[in-house]
């Protein structure tokens, strides 16, 4: 008697017998028991004058005015929510709630991007069609910096944020709470100069050097660029007599072994090394991260001499007054 084989049938069967052999640890993580978690995500913005109140103290182009948030499941970058909110003046905060979000039962990463103010970002696609390796490219260049530095135009400057967090399943149905705080894409200097003398004081063609004018990428990498040839205008000032001015401009964050200087011409051409400390406790200026303030103060007194005196600190960018210490 012929025994018949069907063709077919030898296939499925051979498929069969290579299924079987499959490391188990394959098939676990293919079908690894699913449940459903909640994150009650709040993100914040850095710099506020006083959190329990307002975004005082800031310039009007630094509040917070639309947050885009992106989450994506870390193992395989696939995109779970991208939302964008419209957010008050005065709202220094949002609270997202991301419900029912399917994770392993011992946890997943999952990659929290959160963008305020992505209006002047480059982007080459519109932002609900962003991918994650989208993401990782953006940046912002030294077109953003010429028109951040117009304030006829008003750019409102970006702040981001982008952390991984592992999702775990709370028991009984809690909710995971987290909080992500934004920090600027940029770095900005704010140059006051105080006039101590009994008549008006003009100082012309100021300039900071050192620091990058280039571009930055979006989200904070964990090195600082070495782009360091870029010069920033800071214009003209007046200061009367007796009074003080203050002139305010933004860069990219970078570091510089060479440190950072300021000129001007005020009676004659000045050159200023930036150094924090006094006297014998002097050190240079080597880098300025992201979210911070260049905060340089010079003293003019034409009445004595015609050498200024500078006091300089790299600040966290709050908004708040700065309190500088007598020039003795």
């Amino acid at each position: 008697m012929k025994i018949l084989f069907n063709r077919n049938n030898s296939i499925g069967i051979l498929c069969l017998l290579l299924l079987a052999l499959l490391p188990v640890s394959c098939l676990k993580d293919d079908y690894a028991a699913k449940e459903k978690a909640t994150v009650k995500m709040t993100f914040t913005t850095r710099a506020i004058s006083n959190p329990t109140t307002n975004a005082g103290g800031l310039e009007a182009n630094e509040h917070m005015r639309t947050l885009r948030v992106i989450v994506a499941r870390s193992s395989n970058s696939e995109i779970l929510y991208n939302l964008k909110y419209e957010i008050d003046e005065n709202e220094t905060s949002k609270t997202i709630t991301f419900s029912e979000m399917t994770v392993n039962a011992d946890g997943e990463a999952f990659d929290f991007y959160a963008i305020a103010n992505e209006e002047k970002v480059n982007t080459e696609k519109s932002w609900d069609n962003v991918t994650v390796d989208d993401l990782k490219g953006m940046s912002l260049n030294d077109e953003f910096l010429t028109d951040a530095n117009d304030a006829s135009k008003n750019t409102r400057i970006p702040q981001t944020v982008h952390r991984q967090i592992t999702v775990m399943p709370q028991a009984g149905g809690a909710i995971q709470s987290e909080t992500m705080k934004l920090d600027f894409a940029v770095a900005k200097v704010r140059l006051t100069i105080n006039n101590t003398s009994s008549g008006d004081q003009y100082v012309n063609d100021i300039k900071l050097s050192g620091i990058n004018m280039e571009s930055t990428p979006l989200f904070a990498e964990d090195h600082l660029s070495t782009e360091n040839q870029g010069e920033l205008s800071l214009g003209d000032m007046t200061i009367p007599a007796g009074e003080s001015a203050t002139v305010y401009a933004y860069f990219f964050e970078n570091q510089n072994s060479n440190g950072y200087t300021l000129t001007a011409f005020w009676k004659k051409d000045q050159t200023l090394l930036l150094q924090t400390g006094f006297d014998d406790n002097k050190q240079n200026i080597t880098e300025i991260p992201r979210g911070t303030e260049l905060d340089i103060n010079v003293k003019l007194n034409a009445d004595v001499d015609i050498n200024p005196t500078i006091y300089v600190q790299v600040n966290e960018w709050t908004g708040k007054t700065i309190n500088v210490p007598a020039f003795e």
